[in-house]
């Protein structure tokens, strides 16, 4: 490695040696073992691993924080749990220990330089393949998606703020694929060593709107948006003092370089080999999952039969083979919401049910299956009397039903029908 950062053959104070100690290890323990874990054979490693580093941080929870009934909730959506706290003081106390002992026990060193060198390394392939993560799939409809007919139907106010954020990020395309390309443009730069510095300010713009989204919309990932705003401070921090002066005191600067060079041209070639295939793999593995949702769940998937919402215009009971309207605002239906696969059903009592749905269009049944209760299944028979007309009966739970809707499809949205206009002469902002 060619040595030219202007600290290599520096003396540092036993202060900022035990600090840098201090980042180096907790950097890696909150970043390991990504991008590792992703790749197929070493993530049986890289799982044994996680495993003992979870043991440590329950331990730690129970025994240390006294929370006795810590656990690690997976695939709740949420990065913000108890258990993510924990994590986080697990890996300060673990950053600590270890940086105690390789502090004393490598007393004669002048600095560490060379490792602090190869964790800005890694945090910079870290954070560059999750922005590009990120920027991918908001191109690619990954993340944000247009309204469905359960939050078009839904009252403003019933609204969470993270729903709200969802629904104004999924509205346009074009502000979303403006925001993933931002994103994707700083991870690639960050990739490479001569353009890092301009995606770590890219990265730092892109994160700071992300982490005040995700704290003033309580979106639960605010701790690990954080912590990509923090990396990409510390890529920037050895050239901070250099950009201040380029960029507010007009002043002629050159930016720190610290370079991997390797003197065999096979060892160069092999690691430009090794660096495209993993930047031109991750990136099309990426693309062909966003694409595949797209044809399976997105704009590019065919129209999935009777996707609309549904508005009530007769409910009745069957009972002795004979109709009566019900007055019993619980077992009412005001709505029937379909999109798809899933759809929900909201009483007059304003609660709303959650179902998986499964059409067939040949038998003109439709089966409601409860994400309550996967045991609840009911189907029912459907007739579109005309093109706004629906009629629906037959045995939903414990009850034989019949019901008459008027159809309503997106078009019938102000939200979506309003479209775009050059000139207004007053503003639409009802």
């Amino acid at each position: 490695m060619t040595k030219t950062h202007p600290l290599t053959e520096k003396k540092w104070s036993a202060g900022r040696k035990f600090l840098t100690l201090f980042l180096i290890f907790y950097l890696f323990f909150y970043m390991f073992p990504f991008p590792f874990n992703q790749i197929y054979g070493v993530d049986i490693l890289t799982g044994w691993y996680a495993d003992g580093i979870d043991a440590v941080i329950l331990w730690v929870g129970k025994n240390i924080l006294q929370i006795k009934n810590l656990q690690q909730i997976l695939n709740t959506g949420s990065g913000d749990t108890t258990f993510d706290y924990v994590s986080l003081f697990t890996y300060m106390l673990l950053a600590f220990l270890a940086s105690t002992i390789v502090f004393f026990t490598t007393r004669k060193r002048i600095n560490y330089d060379r490792q602090y060198y190869w964790i800005i390394v890694y945090a910079r392939y870290y954070l560059g393949l999750y922005l590009i993560v990120y920027g991918l799939f908001k191109l690619l409809e990954g993340q944000f998606v247009f309204h469905d007919f359960g939050r078009l139907e839904e009252n403003f106010g019933d609204a969470t703020p993270m729903g709200l954020l969802w629904t104004f990020m999924g509205h346009s395309k074009i502000y979303g694929g403006f925001t993933g390309i931002i994103e994707a443009g700083a991870g690639f730069l960050l990739l490479f060593h001569n353009t890092k510095t301009l995606g770590a300010l890219l990265s730092v713009a892109v994160m700071s709107n992300v982490v005040l989204m995700n704290f003033c919309f309580d979106v639960p990932v605010k701790l690990f948006s954080s912590h990509l705003l923090l990396i990409s401070i510390i890529i920037l921090m050895p050239n901070l003092k250099k950009l201040y002066n380029f960029f507010i005191l007009n002043k002629t600067e050159t930016l720190d370089h610290c370079k991997l060079v390797f003197e065999n041209k096979w060892k160069a070639r092999a690691r430009g080999l090794g660096k495209a295939l993993l930047i031109l793999g991750f990136s099309a593995y990426i693309i062909f999952t966003g694409v595949q949702n797209m044809y399976t769940n997105g704009s590019w998937a065919p129209e999935a039969p009777l996707k609309g919402s549904y508005h009530t215009t007769a409910f009745y009971i069957s009972e002795n083979d004979s109709l009566k309207k019900t007055e019993d605002k619980k077992t009412l239906w005001n709505r029937l919401h379909i999109s798809g696969n899933y759809g929900s059903i909201r009483t007059e009592s304003d609660s709303t049910n959650y179902y998986a749905i499964k059409i067939d269009t040949l038998k003109n049944t439709i089966e409601f299956k409860s994400y309550r209760d996967t045991t609840d299944i009911s189907v029912l028979h459907y007739e579109e009397k005309a093109p706004k007309t629906f009629l629906l009966k037959g045995k939903f739970g414990k009850q034989n039903i019949q019901a008459e809707f008027n159809k309503k499809s997106l078009d019938d949205y102000r939200l979506v029908n309003t479209g775009f206009h050059w000139i207004q002469e007053y503003p639409n902002n009802r």
